[in-house]
């Protein structure tokens, strides 16, 4: 029988940091010039690395879009879940999950960038068959993500909080809302944390305007 040593620790914890640095990179690129107008070489020289850095963790640039959208997805997911599924009333729980989700569009805006693109891929008929395949898998991810919301949604308009018609329409409008700023903020360094918090309430307040929430 063949006895295999376990990598050490460090070891392990220094090629997770090392493919973290890949996605990093990736996804500053991605965001900058889109998809399809980004290279390997392109997040090489961001990474001041050689592209054999990248092509041992990624056989291919979709392999790597694909990654940087599962990571942008990880993060939205690890804020929201636990509050989907705490205790409070709807209202207040609504509320944390779009502060949760702003905060991560503005602290993560080039994985949230990645997001898009990736929503836009799957809209789009260039794709290759197998690409279609992973896309499909990620929108998966997007509609359980999406379906969070609408829980909280529902149980909110049982139990006299929320007013609307259509749970599917009125969680695409509210996520529509909470994700605008993808669309054009932009993270400046001498950014206060004020402007940031002003954002958040602002567009917090307008998801909860669209459910007619009741407090």
């Amino acid at each position: 029988m063949c006895k295999c040593e376990e990598a050490p620790l460090s070891d392990v914890k220094e090629a997770g940091n090392a493919r973290a640095a890949v996605i990093e990179a990736a996804a500053k690129c991605f965001m900058q010039a889109g998809y399809s107008d980004t290279s390997i070489d392109d997040v090489a020289d961001d990474l001041g690395a050689t592209k054999g850095r990248i092509y041992h963790y990624y056989r291919s640039k979709a392999e790597l879009f694909f990654d940087v959208h599962r990571h942008g997805m990880a993060i939205n997911l690890s804020a929201i879940e636990p509050i989907a599924a705490g205790e409070g009333v709807p209202v207040l729980r609504l509320e944390a999950m779009c502060k949760a989700h702003l905060g991560n569009m503005l602290d993560h805006i080039v994985y949230q960038r990645v997001v898009l693109q990736g929503v836009e891929m799957h809209l789009s008929s260039s794709t290759t068959p197998k690409q279609r395949e992973k896309l499909k898998l990620l929108m998966k991810e997007r509609e359980y993500y999406e379906g969070l919301f609408r829980g909280v949604l529902l149980e909110g308009r049982d139990s006299g909080f929320f007013t609307f018609e259509n749970p599917s329409f009125v969680s695409k409008a509210v996520l529509a809302i909470l994700n605008n700023p993808v669309l054009w903020y932009k993270p400046r360094r001498a950014q206060s944390d004020v402007e940031k918090i002003q954002i958040i309430e602002e567009f917090t307040a307008f998801a909860m305007q669209t459910v007619n929430a009741k407090r």
